[in-house]
């Protein structure tokens, strides 16, 4: 009887340790396959618990976040699996150095980079603000802008209360390069600090204003002298010794293009077969296209040799 009960004491005993002997083996070889091993990930930071009608300034972008797991665990672990945040609950308006909490449900948080972060809370405002255009670049050089029609022209710009304080003007760049007639565009308007910054820390409501620019003409003036021209012949012995015009020179006004190119005026033509003597002669000025003058028309003076002192006004 005492044989047998020491032959099943044995079988058990060795059962038993047959399973601790595969268990240790089952740990061993676990840990040299998939060993608990260390990762670092870049995590975005949240900010949590932040009082209704409060804004939070200078939350980092990502912090870092250092892991502990098994290997498998880590290998192909999507960043959305370790959470990084702030708790802000109860913060009051000013600077705070908060700790950065971060939680990791497949192993445990080892270490968070930086572990405190310095905020900035302030009261959330909003205020509404005219919208201005301001151009960008140059029209045709024949034209220049006469207005701008903004819809809508003004705006609510929401921030940080102390933001709102600095905030200068709203604006949209309005682009004319080259333009040459009226056009309308969309564009987001922007918000610029007193010191010249861009502010894009402000909310700016609605997102796009239509702008609606006219250009009219421009008008450029010159004064340019002018050019006699002769048509036929004068009279046999007869030969133009002087001409002078009166006044030699004259006031136009057109677009860019055309009063920048233009030297001298030309007159129409002076009949020489009509003329038989000393004479002054109204002379019609050409213009062209476009050219508008102070006068329509020049006097233009001939001395002719063989006639007599007296003159003919033709």
């Amino acid at each position: 009887m005492i044989n047998k009960n020491a032959e099943n004491r044995d079988k058990w005993f060795a059962r038993f340790m047959c399973v601790f002997i595969a268990c240790c083996l089952w740990i061993y070889v676990m840990s040299e396959q998939n060993p608990i091993v260390e990762k670092e990930f870049a995590i975005p930071l949240a900010s949590r618990n932040l009082a209704e009608g409060m804004i939070v300034f200078n939350v980092p972008e990502k912090v870092s976040v250092r892991v502990r797991g098994t290997r498998t665990a880590l290998a192909n672990m999507p960043e959305s699996d370790i959470f990084a945040f702030v708790n802000l609950s109860k913060l009051s308006v000013g600077t705070h150095t908060i700790l950065v909490n971060a939680r990791f449900a497949r192993g445990d948080v080892i270490q968070v980079t930086p572990p405190a972060v310095n905020l900035f809370i302030d009261m959330k405002k909003d205020k509404i603000v005219p919208v201005t255009a301001e151009i960008v670049g140059s029209p045709n050089k024949d034209f220049a802008v006469d207005s701008h029609l903004l819809t809508p022209s003004e705006v609510k710009v929401e921030g940080a209360a102390t933001r709102l304080e600095a905030l200068d003007k709203v604006f949209v760049p309005v682009d004319v390069g080259g333009r040459s007639e009226e056009f309308t565009v969309t564009q987001k308007p922007l918000a610029v600090a007193k010191d010249g910054m861009d502010m894009q820390d402000v909310t700016i409501d609605p997102a796009e204003i239509i702008v609606r620019t006219k250009l009219k003409k421009r008008i450029q003036t010159a004064t340019l002298p002018v050019k006699i021209a002769y048509k036929g012949e004068l009279a046999e012995g007869l030969k133009v010794t002087s001409a002078t015009v009166n006044p030699f020179k004259v006031t136009v006004s057109g677009t860019p293009s055309v009063i920048e190119n233009l030297k001298e005026l030309d007159l129409e033509p002076v009949e020489l077969e009509k003329i038989s003597k000393n004479a002054t002669v109204p002379v019609k000025i050409i213009l062209p296209e476009g050219v508008s003058a102070s006068r329509q028309t020049v006097d233009v003076d001939l001395t002719v040799d063989g006639a007599g002192a007296e003159k003919t006004n033709e």
